[in-house]
């Protein structure tokens, strides 16, 4: 029940986690497991769980959440994927409840992880012929991680942090199909998950208002300086277009 939960309330928006090992770490830690990595993952994504399905919860949310900052040192100290999954879900939890932890704080940490990481490049984040499960969490966490900054600075006024030429993100998108058909041993063909597009879509958007900020807000160009400007249509030819690839209600209706 714990992990069908998180699958239907925490994952839409940011799958930071493949469910599968999701999962396993929930039957793990459920029988004494003591790893830290695995019980910070259960008691944070159960917090967020929670906190989504409505204020009844919050307080049950937040004794999850203190819990799993008992492990806080642990997860964060290996500075590596799981870590970049740590923050990701701490980013969630603290957008959920803005008062628990500051959230351009834990995002900034997770934008410097990635470029430590070589996240921000296709080309590094294949570096060392990663297994195909491990490569697509890769992508994962790269347009997670960006997409959160992305808003973040969006919200807040300033230059995002990973400091791309023109907003530019030079990663492929990851497997849209369900977790389990993504194996370290392949990616198998599947349906599209609706959990996958709208992430993708939201991605897609968090790219769209960038670029609107600086070509707008932050670039000190001469153009667009007049509301005839090409600029003003193409923009608008590519929210539409953005728009036309909206998934269908349904998958939207889980999310808020």
């Amino acid at each position: 029940m714990h992990s069908v939960l998180t699958v239907e309330v925490a994952q839409f928006f940011a799958p930071v986690l493949h469910e599968k090992l999701l999962a396993e770490d929930f039957e793990a830690v459920f029988a004494g497991d003591t790893d830290s990595y695995k019980n910070f993952v259960v008691r944070m994504v159960l917090a967020i769980s929670l906190q989504k399905m409505g204020s009844g919860y919050a307080g049950l949310a937040d004794s999850y959440y203190l819990a799993a900052m008992q492990y806080f040192e642990d997860v964060i100290r290996p500075k590596d994927l799981k870590t970049l999954q740590c923050l990701v879900l701490i980013a969630q939890y603290s957008l959920l409840t803005p008062t628990r932890t500051a959230v351009y704080y834990i995002t900034g940490f997770a934008t410097r992880i990635c470029q430590q990481l070589g996240l921000n490049e296709e080309k590094t984040i294949t570096l060392g012929d990663p297994d195909p499960q491990t490569l697509d969490m890769r992508r994962r966490l790269a347009w997670i991680a960006t997409a959160n900054e992305f808003g973040l600075a969006h919200t807040m006024g300033r230059p995002n942090g990973f400091a791309k030429s023109e907003d530019h993100m030079d990663v492929e998108f990851f497997s849209t199909v369900d977790d389990e058909h993504i194996t370290p041993n392949g990616i198998q063909p599947g349906p599209a998950s609706e959990k996958k597009l709208v992430a993708i879509h939201f991605c897609k958007m968090r790219l769209l208002q960038a670029e609107v900020r600086r070509v707008l807000y932050e670039a000190k160009r001469d153009k667009p300086n007049h509301e005839n400007d090409p600029w003003y249509s193409e923009m608008e030819n590519k929210c539409k277009d953005w728009l036309a690839s909206c998934p269908e209600q349904p998958a939207w209706s889980k999310i808020w």
